[in-house]
């Protein structure tokens, strides 16, 4: 990638040499360009370079460099950095190159501008030999006519001639003879000849010219698109030196992260030898205890066998029968001793062998040590170097971009120059064309006023109003339009507001139709449901006279065998059971036994209020009447249940009027409380008819004989228990 960009570098530097040349065989009168040896630059752009390598070594530091130097790193990073200083001298060559033709086509603006101002000194003499072959034929002119009249009636016929155009001074005849009339016109037409020989070579000088400037204007554009190719050409050179300064930062940063890995390598090193210097102090401290140890313990088996020996000889000097043992035991113990020897002698080898182990791995360590030192030094060396280098180059990188910044203020400045100075040839060179034109209507209007009639002037002045009036029309039917484009614009505005707004009312319209049929269908499906429930509950409640919770009989005789047989319990089963007198004589009941007992243990069993138990027990409360059945006979247990609540809540609803402290508002808190506890009552029974059913045939699966009853329904709703229980 960096190849072909240096490539077509030098093909665009080619490219900008070939046009200069070109240019200078074109005009001969450019001055010589300082940077015009860029193809002998380029050409030598190789002794460039060895010319920078060897100044880069002479004024680099000497190192002694070792293996990895001769092995190309440092010879691959020279040639980079020595093409990227050919690439900057090269890129400063274009510049001076640049900046030359510059120069020239600055030169080439100010001849163009010369030749413009000499045309227009031409242009303005010709125009005074006009003014004074003009001024020769009215001479001649006013001194035919004086012949005839005296000086001041010719002065002013010739200004009535000259102001109107015409023999008739507006439309009034003049008060000469025949002959002087002759005169005149005859000399009209000599000037009018006389003005027709003159005007034709100064069209024909006035086209040359013409011609001459678009020809001038022509170069003009073409050495400004040859500015626009070479700054544009600047600018690439310009984008490429950018480049080049990205790969040193890049190069830069590689440096840097080689030092990076470079120290990191120097800390894992001095670890790695401050690990064995720790090992072999750890070696030699172990082997040192060992062979205490060792010795230590030979001494004392030593002395041991010493004093068992001194001992040995005092027994057998004193017992001799042993002594033959004991000289026995004497050999075993010396031979024990030699053999205890020689493993302290094969110990001792074998600490001599590790030793000698340990004295090669510290000198194959150290040999090590010393190669990796000679790499870092080289490395070092390497980035000492590669530091010098850099920093030459950013050196020779600031000097090249203040010698640019003095160039671009040079440059900048001469432009400026130039620009003044082309501004003031302009506002000359405008001055001048303003006063040619000035002059050339003067005379087309001298010209023009011979042959123009006051009916033309008429006609005009006609045209002139009827255009003004049509324009006042047009304005106003214009404003007419727009006003009638704003009123059908708020129109259709309105309109789509009106559609939006009934687009919203008719899905309202549709969104409240949908919920009435929605209501209506809930309406009827509640309506049938409600009279489902009602017909079974009628039904229902004519069969539960007959049924008994299941849990209510188990409950009591549980409390009855954990009472011991209470008689209370006894009586209670009997009552709630409907036993028959041949019954109760069995279980040694009486029948007068009835009232508050029951109802004691029911409060205890269950936590149901007494009234409740009371009304379901059919004992002496207030509500119900004592019978010896469970209920009376125009009565079934659900009518009961539901008489029951509804007396509660007229009595909590009664106490809490009382207590707000008003005895109508009692009145309708107790009448909208029972309409209240109606309705409370009578939901549950309508909207539980379908799981009742199902509720029904559970029970029925379960218990074929005993089949449930509406007070499940109610109990589903009021009781504290979770479920309906099934009833005897």
């Amino acid at each position: 990638m960096m190849w072909t960009s240096i490539e077509n570098m030098k093909e665009n530097l080619n490219r900008i040499a070939l046009e200069i040349h070109e240019g200078d065989d074109e005009d001969d009168a450019r001055p010589s360009m300082p940077g015009s040896n860029s193809v002998a630059n380029l050409s030598a752009s190789p002794a460039n370079r060895r010319i920078s390598r060897k100044f880069s070594r002479s004024e680099s530091p000497t190192y002694d460099y070792h293996g990895p130097v001769a092995n190309g790193l440092e010879s691959a990073y020279k040639s980079e950095i020595e093409k990227y200083k050919a690439e900057i001298k090269r890129l400063k060559e274009s510049e001076a190159e640049i900046k030359a033709l510059s120069v020239n086509y600055a030169a080439l603006l100010k001849e163009k501008e010369d030749q413009i101002g000499r045309l227009t000194e031409e242009n303005g003499s010709l125009k005074l030999n006009l003014k004074s072959s003009d001024a020769l034929a009215g001479s001649r002119h006013s001194s035919r006519g004086s012949s005839d009249q005296s000086l001041t009636s010719h002065h002013k016929t010739a200004a009535k001639n000259d102001i109107a155009g015409t023999p008739f001074g507006n439309g009034v005849l003049p008060r000469h003879d025949g002959l002087s009339n002759g005169e005149i016109i005859g000399g009209e037409k000599e000037l009018a000849d006389l003005l027709e020989e003159k005007n034709k070579p100064l069209s024909s000088m006035q086209e040359s010219y013409e011609l001459q400037i678009k020809q001038l204007g022509m170069d003009l554009n073409k050495e400004r698109r040859k500015l626009e190719n070479i700054e544009t050409k600047l600018k690439e050179e310009q984008e490429l030196n950018a480049s080049f300064q990205q790969e040193l930062n890049f190069l830069k940063v590689d440096k840097d992260n080689r030092d990076s890995e470079v120290a990191k390598i120097n800390d894992e090193m001095n670890q790695k030898v401050a690990e064995i210097q720790q090992l072999h102090i750890n070696l030699q401290s172990r082997d040192n205890k060992e062979t205490d140890k060792v010795v230590e313990d030979l001494k004392r088996e030593i002395a041991a066998l010493r004093i068992e020996n001194n001992k040995l000889k005092v027994q057998s000097s004193s017992v001799s029968p042993g002594k033959e043992a004991m000289e026995r035991s004497l050999q075993k113990l010396e031979n024990d001793l030699k053999e205890t020897c020689r493993e302290k002698d094969k110990a001792w080898l074998e600490l001599n062998r590790l030793k000698q182990h340990l004295l090669e791995k510290e000198s194959e360590e150290s040999e090590k040590m010393d190669e990796d030192n000679k790499v870092i030094e080289e490395l070092q060396q390497k980035c000492e170097f590669q530091q010098a280098q850099i920093l030459h180059l950013e050196k020779a990188l600031k000097q090249a971009v203040g010698s640019l910044e003095e160039v671009k203020i040079c440059n900048d400045k001469e432009l400026k120059k130039s620009k003044e100075t082309v501004d003031e040839l302009n506002r000359k060179l405008a001055s001048c064309l303003s006063t040619i034109e000035a002059k050339n209507i003067e005379v087309l209007n001298l010209q023009t006023a011979l042959g123009q009639y006051y009916a033309d002037m008429e006609a005009k002045e006609r045209m002139a109003e009827d255009l003004t009036a049509l324009k006042e029309e047009l304005s106003r039917l214009s404003g007419l339009l727009k006003d009638a484009y704003e009123q059908s614009n708020t129109l259709s505005r309105d309109k789509e507001e009106v559609l939006i707004k009934l687009s919203e009312a008719e899905k309202r319209f549709a969104d409240g139709k949908n919920r009435m049929n929605k209501l209506e269908q809930d309406n009827e499906k509640l309506r049938r449901a409600l009279e489902q429930s009602m017909t079974r509950l009628n039904r229902m409640s004519l069969d539960s006279d007959n049924y008994v919770d299941r849990r209510i009989v188990v409950k009591l005789l549980v409390t009855y065998f954990q009472r011991n047989h209470s008689k209370e319990v006894l009586e209670l089963m009997v009552r709630m059971l409907g036993f028959s007198e041949e019954d109760k004589q069995r279980m040694g009941c009486g029948s007068g036994q009835q009232g508050s007992g029951g109802k004691g243990v029911v409060r205890g069993m269950f936590g149901l209020p007494g009234r409740l138990v009371g009304g379901i027990l059919g004992g002496g409360g207030d509500s119900n009447p004592p019978a010896g059945s469970m209920t009376s006979d125009d009565q079934s247990f659900a009518d009961l249940w539901v008489d029951f609540l509804l007396k509660e809540t007229e009595e909590r609803e009664k106490r809490e009027g009382g207590r707000g402290g008003g005895g109508s508002a009692g009145e309708a808190s107790s009448s909208s409380s029972s309409s209240s506890a109606a309705a409370a009552a009578a939901a549950p029974f309508s909207s539980s008819s379908r799981g009742s059913l199902k509720q029904q045939q559970q029970s029925e699966s379960e218990f074929s004989t005993v089949p449930l009853t509406s007070s499940e329904s109610t109990n589903h709703y009021f009781s504290p228990f979770s479920t309906p229980p099934p009833r005897y």
